[in-house]
């Protein structure tokens, strides 16, 4: 029995970790919403937070007056260390910084090529008294669009990406909704971070032995 338990927990684990995890942002009339699909079926809603009710104003509780203790000797205290300079603080900040950018860097680039952008609806309503500017204003909206989509597949894996431009001459009210789902599987997330985490102490392990003389350069 007890077998079968930790192959039923062994095999929701691994359900959880190579389940890919859908974040589906909507922007509709300028108010964002964010909602996290798990196991393909379990929506959790992020975005926008739920507004907390007030809570009623309870009246004070009087406090018990406390009996002073007479202040108890304490031991001669160490001399504080020399404190470092703001120039060294800065040097060390900067290099510590300049250490990881690689790491970092190396880390991004791992998860986002495992990212699957699964859709991306965009959908502009460009509004104008004169059709010529609305002509204008159309095509560079058109020419910024499908440029996004060039550097988004260069980066990520795209399969679906629609993008509409629109004219009214009528109301002169612009609009913008876009619905964009990216997918990425737990276990990727956590590859990424753990080696993120471990280049990065190793690196601050490393910049800790070296030498004060070494860090300034």
């Amino acid at each position: 029995m007890l077998r079968y338990i930790l192959l039923g927990l062994l095999g929701l684990l691994l359900l959880l970790l190579f389940a890919p995890v859908k974040a589906e942002f909507l922007w509709r009339r300028e108010v964002l919403s964010l909602r996290l699909r798990l196991l393909w079926l379990i929506p959790v809603a992020i975005l926008p937070a739920k507004e907390k009710e007030p809570e009623q104003d309870k009246p004070p509780k009087a406090k018990k007056a406390k009996k002073k203790k007479p202040p108890k000797p304490q031991p001669p205290k160490a001399p504080p260390p020399p404190k470092k300079g703001p120039v060294q603080k800065a040097l060390e900040v900067l290099q510590l910084v300049n250490d990881l950018l690689p790491h970092l860097t190396a880390s991004a680039v791992y998860i986002l090529r495992r990212v699957t952008l699964s859709r991306c609806r965009v959908a502009l309503v460009v509004s104008g008294e004169e059709a010529d500017q609305v002509g204008i204003a159309c095509g560079r909206a058109y020419a910024v669009g499908y440029a996004v989509q060039s550097g988004l597949r260069r980066v990520l894996r795209v399969k679906e990406f629609i993008f509409n431009v629109l004219h009214d001459f009528v109301t002169g009210q612009e609009a913008a909704d876009a619905e964009i789902t990216l997918e990425a599987r737990p276990s990727t997330l956590l590859v990424g971070g753990v080696l993120l985490l471990w280049r990065a102490a190793k690196t601050m392990l490393a910049q800790k032995t070296a030498k004060p003389s070494q860090i300034n350069e």
